[in-house]
């Protein structure tokens, strides 16, 4: 009897430490077009131990500057057409990268200057991430393709990478941020690229923290060697994102309601809200002119209601929206103001 209790206890423990990790999948973490990707350039620091239930504490990065990764479908843009396998376009670091997304995976097919004239093109593509995908999770493979010098072939790219979900926990960023139920990604990418009568080998090693909330990263430390020679040069590059949105509609939409309406001078939101997660408010008038913009970050679940009387003081009789961005879905609601 003993025995059997020590077993469920054991069962229930490692049920609970499971049930907790986060998970990688298609619906929350896929590269999405037109969602964009802000964050902050920082200095770089070691990414710390790997492993379960780990504590990373980044509170002392220091902020350098903002950027933001814009995801545009590739298929629509010009330099898009020259990667026919990619349905994703990110442009970030001077760069844009091209991949095609499906239910499974995300698979790189190259990446171009900004104008186009520089490309490499893989003909064998590289795998950045299978879904679902969690701690302890693991694969890799190989990848090849070839350089373009103004769409003249002037090269050739071979290499090697791995992808290991390598831990999971609590995150802290600056400005004492805390993301909870975090995973960390380690991928190591080698290659060896020959242009001309030249060669290097570069070895990429890159730390991505995710959570269930959010699309992308929200901490990413990277590590460059290159070897040219018998030169070897190591360069690092950090950023950040402590304001992550939550990609969880917080609010059910259905449940969205405001009285009195009409109205001529108090006006009272009411929701029902299912998950923590930060709402961001819009009111414009019938000619969709913004009149108002606001905010709040909901902490608990249940019924909210929210007094929009002081928004609404200031305006003149008329039809007017309330556009609630809730998640990644926005959801609206019109309201009569009369005298």
């Amino acid at each position: 009897m003993k025995k059997i209790v020590l077993l469920l206890a054991i069962f229930c423990l490692l049920f609970s430490i499971v049930s907790a990790q986060p998970v990688l999948t298609f619906d929350k973490h896929v590269l999405k077009a037109d969602v964009d990707n802000p964050m902050s350039y920082c200095n770089y620091k070691d990414a710390g131990p790997s492993g379960a239930n780990v504590t990373w504490d980044f509170s002392d990065l220091k902020f350098e500057q903002s950027f933001t990764g814009y995801l545009k479908n590739s298929m629509l843009t010009e330099i898009g057409a020259t990667f026919p396998e990619s349905n994703t376009e990110l442009t970030e670091f001077d760069s844009k990268f091209y991949f095609n997304t499906d239910q499974d995976k995300i698979e790189q097919f190259g990446y171009s200057s900004v104008d186009g004239n520089i490309q490499t093109r893989y003909d064998i593509p590289f795998i950045k991430m299978k879904f679902p995908f969690s701690y302890s999770n693991y694969f890799s493979g190989t990848f090849s393709g070839a350089t373009y010098y103004s769409g003249i072939e002037r090269g050739t790219v071979t290499g090697t990478y791995s992808v290991e979900a390598d831990a999971f926990g609590t995150l802290i960023l600056p400005g004492n941020t805390v993301y909870e139920n975090t995973l960390r990604i380690r991928t190591e990418k080698s290659y060896k690229g020959v242009l001309n009568a030249g060669s290097q080998e570069v070895d990429i090693i890159t730390y991505r923290w995710y959570n269930e909330m959010h699309r992308y990263p929200i901490l990413v430390l990277t590590e460059y060697t290159v070897k040219s020679g018998d030169a070897e040069t190591t360069k690092y590059q950090a950023a950040y994102n402590n304001n992550a949105v939550s990609l969880i509609s917080p609010v059910i939409a259905e449940s969205i309601l405001l009285y009195p309406n009409p109205t001529n001078s108090y006006l009272t939101l009411e929701f029902n809200a299912v998950a923590a997660g930060k709402l961001s408010y819009t009111i414009h008038d019938a000619s969709g002119k913004i009149v108002s913009t606001f905010s709040e970050y909901i902490t608990t679940g249940g019924i909210h209601y929210n007094d929009l009387s002081d928004k609404i003081e200031s305006l003149i009789p008329g039809l007017y929206y309330l556009a609630i961005q809730n998640g990644e879905e926005s959801v609206n609601r019109s309201f009569t103001l009369i005298e």
